[in-house]
């Protein structure tokens, strides 16, 4: 399915981090899981996995209506613990134990970007639990076209080298947490084409909530983003013909961070996938526009 003209979108918070609760999840290995609940409490749950690097506090940069999003920091990140050595199909574990915590027996999830694999991989494993799911724009399995092009295919191959990694991932956390990264965080809107979607979507208040996340994912250490670099070239514990969980696929035409071809690869190969590829959205303006329609998917019997 191809869509042209956006819903109408949920309007951006003004700080991004106004939450019911943030709070951490003690799993079965001890180590601490944080999450952060944006929503009404009785709402229909959405477990949403942030992009990368990223935070919890994604999940709060937009009011959607009728909703329960709730943030989870992967291994590494923010309120989480690490996880030495963690593998891809050790997150739908960690869900499924966080989800017991919050007395979920049903849910939805998004997988953002770097958040992407994680989503496919409760929708494979979590299958009995998870009622739908949506990729936006999401990174895939090493193989689809696209995971070595550009950005992607550095960051991949980044991840392969454990001491560059490192060395590269504290570099980042160090300008990320710099007072002057504010300034040059705001250039951002500047390095995209004039008059595109996502120019029109990097306002001054999404940027200042997306470094606030990154700020926070990053805080304790850089061993999330590194982790996250690893897997992601990982081979994976299940074919995309396995996934059983209905799956919608976001992706817009105009991503020049993550190729529109790894969701073409999404849509192909997931039985029964339903894809939304509208023309001329980018990586950020894809859910600024849509986060309502996503939302509203996933809710719909």
């Amino acid at each position: 399915m191809n869509m042209t003209a956006p819903i109408p979108l949920s309007r951006a918070k003004p700080d991004g981090a106004i939450a019911r609760t943030m709070q951490t999840a003690t799993l079965c290995d001890g180590r601490k899981l944080g999450f952060a609940q944006f929503g009404p409490k009785n709402a229909f749950p959405v477990f949403y996995f942030h992009g990368w690097p990223g935070s919890r506090l994604e999940a709060g940069f937009f009011d959607v209506p009728g909703v329960q999003l709730i943030g989870v920091d992967r291994p590494g990140y923010g309120m989480s613990d690490p996880h030495p050595n963690r593998k891809l199909a050790d997150w739908p574990r960690d869900i499924e134990q966080l989800a017991d915590h919050l007395r979920l027996d049903k849910f939805a999830v998004i997988g953002m970007s770097g958040g992407g694999p994680y989503a496919a991989a409760c929708a494979h494993f979590l299958h009995g639990r998870v009622s739908k799911v949506a990729i936006i724009a999401g990174l895939g399995p090493p193989e689809a076209p696209g995971m070595s092009d550009r950005r992607v295919g550095l960051l991949l191959d980044v991840g392969n080298r454990p001491l560059t990694s490192a060395v590269l991932g504290t570099l980042m956390r160090t300008l990320i947490r710099n007072p002057a990264a504010e300034q040059h965080f705001h250039r951002l809107r500047s390095r995209v084409a004039r008059g595109s979607l996502d120019e029109r979507a990097m306002t001054p208040e999404f940027l200042q909530m997306l470094l606030s996340s990154f700020r926070e994912g990053l805080r304790a250490s850089a061993r999330g983003p590194t982790s996250d670099a690893r897997v992601y070239g990982e081979p994976w514990p299940f074919t995309l013909a396995d996934i059983k969980t209905p799956v919608s696929i976001w992706h817009g035409t105009h991503d020049t961070q993550v190729p529109v071809s790894i969701g073409r690869h999404y849509a192909k190969f997931i039985p029964n996938a339903r894809a939304t590829f509208p023309e001329g959205d980018g990586h950020v303006s894809i859910i600024t526009n849509y986060i309502e329609a996503i939302t509203g998917d996933l809710r719909a019997p």
